[in-house]
């Protein structure tokens, strides 16, 4: 039988335990994280320590790397620990640990500039009516990336470290550019109708790229299929031969 032993990395977060919850009756899932919990099987470690880490993933299937500081206000001496070095880490452990398949949590910050310009500016600010949705050019994976933050910057590190890893040593890595994932599961603001990633959605996206063995690297926005969006979701169906089935709108 296929090894099916899958580590979290900050698997205490809210991503972390929406995956845990929906996937652990399909995978061996098993966490890293810096304090105990009682919720989840945990490995306490910090993701910058390559040894611990490697002891950590060994014998695993995948590893899903959800840990960082998040925060797009943060410095960048808050954010080059974790979401640098840490990412080094976990990536490099992974490979000396003969892991085989990283899903890296990246995030749409990456292209966060975008919003700035029209029409997206006005697609997070709510004013549909002056905006020609059927004009509205989709963001994929081959746009210039364009990070609004230091935060933004560290998930764009993660995407290259990643095709450096999966040209040189021959791992998968996937990346999905995470929207927006509240414990709610609703929009709690116009932009969130726009780039909300629902529960559902990222738990079957998150199942699928699991069992996929024949992408090498790939990049995809993960968002649902919402109204408004303005992130390409037709990547997805191309490769995973799947799409995003939930709407934000149905939630108004």
């Amino acid at each position: 039988m296929m090894n099916n032993k899958v580590v979290i990395t900050g698997i205490s977060g809210c991503i972390g335990s929406i995956l845990y919850n929906n996937l652990r009756d399909k995978w061996e899932l098993s966490g890293i994280a810096r304090h105990h919990s009682n919720n989840y099987p945990v490995q306490i470690a910090d993701i910058c320590d390559r040894d611990r880490m490697i002891d950590s993933i060994h014998g695993a299937y995948a590893v899903i790397h959800l840990a960082a500081n998040p925060s797009v206000s943060a410095s960048w001496n808050d954010i080059a620990g974790p979401n640098i070095t840490g990412t080094e880490a976990v990536f490099e452990a992974s490979r000396l640990a003969g892991v085989r398949k990283i899903l890296f949590a990246s995030s749409n910050h990456v292209t966060g500039m975008y919003e700035r310009e029209e029409p997206y500016c006005r697609i997070v600010a709510g004013d549909y009516e002056s905006v020609d949705y059927s004009r509205v050019l989709q963001i994929n994976h081959t746009f210039p990336v364009k990070p609004d933050s230091y935060y933004g910057v560290s998930k764009v590190f993660g995407e290259a470290l990643g095709k450096y890893y999966s040209e040189k040593y021959h791992m998968q890595v996937i990346c999905i550019r995470i929207g927006t994932v509240n414990r709610e599961n609703r929009p709690l603001d116009f932009r969130q109708y726009a780039t909300l990633f629902r529960h559902n959605d990222l738990v079957k996206m998150v199942d699928i790229c699991l069992n996929n063995n024949d992408i090498s690297y790939g990049i995809f926005y993960g968002v649902s299929n919402n109204k408004w969006k303005f992130w390409d979701i037709s990547h997805i169906n191309e490769c995973l031969h799947w799409s995003p089935e939930e709407d934000a709108e149905s939630l108004r």
